[in-house]
């Protein structure tokens, strides 16, 4: 809509400028009585500087010094128009009768001030409404017709201030207007530059004088530019207000973007439709709005209302496929970093998030989060002075169930926080899609929180905290046969297992766990280590155990460690050898004091170790042989 009030506020003020030159005729004096007729329909001063003459090339008609158009009372500003001359062709056989016929109008380096006031106040509010009387209350003064066969300006500088909005300035603006009748349909061109390329606007006006006198008129146009156009139809007043049908078709956005000054956006086609109104207090709403972009189809209806600090929207999306992977490609058509060298350092752009206020509904067949797929979304977005709520009412994600949030802040730097709960998801998907490993099957159900800092993905993993707990149920782990292992054959196969649980803590992008547990028909695994999210390796010890009643069966504990795309799993034989070493040496130590008390003859009594009751028993047998030797017997 900017764009579209770009284009009227340059064709409100180059035709006000452009009705106060056509009324000026050969000679000072008919140079008067333009002044006279321009303030009589208007109440602003025409002002001709330097000689008012007879032009006879390359225009026959009046050729003036510089000219000045004053601005409205209320401003401060300067003239609204000002141009270092013009030359304007007239018949002179019309004006005579009281018709101006102008069949060429000129500017020299013409410059338009357009100003609205913080009241709302507009200056190029000139013309009464065409039912009202001419100023000063005669209409005697006011022309009976106007005819303008061309007026073509080039190289027009136009600076827009808003006392209560925006204001920006635009240089090289081109308009060309045909208008052969004061209520009659106006063709209007303008070309401008804002990004250096050219982009052009054909309209047909269909009540021109009632558009500049403030009322609503109706319009037909299209805009062009490198990669694309965009048409209207409908109704429009300058406050600006409009409603009708808008569609646009762009063979590449990111080219058609640059070029109307907002660059940034996706490469690729894209194609919109919808009911487009825009009222005169700034809401703006859409209806039975279709867009198809990135490969992405689908419907929303919009409602923006204006805010003090930003606008407020609210709105309604529904998708069939909604890949989002495909926004964050960028425009530049880079190639994107390999998973194996590690997160992306690439920036994330999130300005987004500061543009406007609001709630965002949406509903999904199926959504690509950039490698992770999931069905059937349902959800909601708030969005409040940079910070996003992502609420997922409904998610299904590799056979699970998705609940929770996700909170974008950019307030004081980006941040990411999750709470998640996740049920019934197969491990072998997930973790495939999320970071290469398929090594597990199994449902898993899952609690997690996290919170991460940065500007890129890198960023992100490295400071991520949180934590979480997950519990599995019958499953498998590819690359190892814990059972064929404790035959002695270390190499490959796959662990089944009945249950697996473990829990979590994160601290600066490292998961520590030390509590996994797995438990296997003959075999039970304790795991413990550390797995480097942001560093993407991984140090991890399982140490299954066969199961004894003593809880004392032969353990081979096995070292998973390096590159979580490709880490080495191997026994780890210096454990296994001092920890079942240990465990001989304590049943070899057992069975002598076993020994030894049978062929002793030891009875201990209750809480007395094996050296205590040796001891008492040598005593004993040592008293006996000396009161033997005594003859006390």
């Amino acid at each position: 809509m900017r764009l579209i009030r770009i284009l009227l506020m340059v064709l409100v003020v180059v035709v006000l400028g452009a009705i106060g030159l056509v009324l000026a005729l050969p000679g000072e004096k008919i140079a008067r009585l333009a002044a006279d007729q321009v303030r009589a329909q208007t109440g602003r001063a025409l002002t001709f500087e330097g000689d008012v003459g007879i032009s006879w090339y390359p225009v026959f008609g009046v050729s003036t010094g510089p000219v000045r158009l004053s601005n409205a009372q209320w401003s401060d500003a300067g003239p609204m128009f000002t141009a270092e001359s013009a030359a304007i062709g007239v018949d002179v056989l019309s004006a005579l009768r009281g018709n101006i016929r102008i069949t060429k109008v000129e500017a020299v380096a013409p410059q338009i001030l357009l100003e609205r006031s913080a009241d709302g106040k507009a200056n190029w509010e000139l013309f009464p409404p065409t039912d009202a009387p001419a100023r000063g209350g005669s209409s005697g003064g006011r022309v009976k017709s106007l005819s303008l066969e061309v007026l073509s300006i080039e190289g027009a500088g136009l600076r827009y201030v808003d006392h209560g909005g925006d204001s920006f300035a635009l240089r090289d603006v081109d308009l060309e207007l045909r208008w052969p009748d004061l209520d009659q349909p106006a063709e209007v061109g303008v070309t401008l530059r804002p990004a250096g390329k050219a982009v052009t606007a054909a309209a047909t006006v269909g009540q021109l004088r009632a558009l500049l006198a403030g009322e609503v008129s109706s319009v037909m146009a299209k805009v062009s530019a490198p990669g694309g156009t965009v048409e209207f139809d409908g109704r429009i007043g300058i406050r600006p207000e409009a409603a009708g049908r808008v569609e646009a078709d762009l063979s590449d956005m990111a080219d058609f973007a640059a070029a109307i000054g907002f660059p940034g956006a996706p490469k690729g086609p894209a194609r919109f439709k919808g009911d487009v109104t825009v009222t005169g207090d700034g809401r703006i709403s859409l209806r039975d709005g279709s867009v198809t972009a990135l490969g992405n189809m689908l419907k929303a209806e919009v409602d923006v209302t204006p805010g003090s600090a930003r606008p407020m929207v609210t709105a309604n999306i529904v998708a069939g496929r909604l890949d989002l992977g495909a926004l964050s490609g960028g425009s530049d058509g880079g190639a994107t970093e390999p998973a194996s060298s590690g997160w992306s350092k690439t920036p994330i752009d999130v300005s987004a998030l500061g543009l406007m206020n609001g709630r965002i509904d949406f509903a999904a067949e199926t959504v690509d989060f950039g490698g992770l797929v999931a069905q059937q979304a349902r959800g909601n977005v708030t969005i409040e002075n940079a910070r996003a709520v992502f609420t997922l009412t409904q998610l299904t994600a590799y056979e699970g169930a998705v609940t929770g949030s996700l909170v974008a802040n950019n307030r004081s730097g980006l941040s990411v926080r999750g709470d998640l709960k996740i049920l019934q998801i197969a491990l072998k998907k997930a973790l495939g899609a999320a970071a290469g490993l398929d090594r597990f099957t199994g449902k898993a159900d899952l609690d997690m929180d996290f919170l991460g800092t940065g500007a890129s993905v890198h960023d992100i993993m490295q400071s991520l905290g949180g934590k979480g707990q997950v519990a599995v149920g019958r499953g498998t782990i590819e690359g190892i046969d814990l059972d064929r292992l404790f035959r002695g054959d270390p190499t490959g196969g796959t662990t089944v297992f009945d249950r697996m649980a473990a829990s979590w803590v994160i601290e600066n992008g490292v998961l520590r766990n030390d509590d996994l547990l797995m438990e296997l028909p003959r075999v039970i695994a304790k795991g413990a280590g550390t797995v480097g999210l942001g560093q993407r390796q991984i140090n991890y010890r399982l140490t299954p155990q066969l199961r004894r009643e003593d809880g004392n069966g032969l353990a081979v504990p096995v070292k998973i460690e390096g590159s979580w795309d490709k880490p080495r799993i191997a026994p780890d034989m210096d454990a296994v050898l001092k920890q079942n070493l240990a465990q001989e040496r304590k049943a070899l130590e057992e069975d002598a004091r076993k020994r030894l008390e049978q062929e002793l003859g030891i009875e201990k009594q209750e809480g007395q170790s094996t050296e205590d009751a040796v001891r008492k028993k040598l005593e004993d047998e040592a008293r006996k042989g000396l009161l033997n030797l005594l003859g006390n017997n």
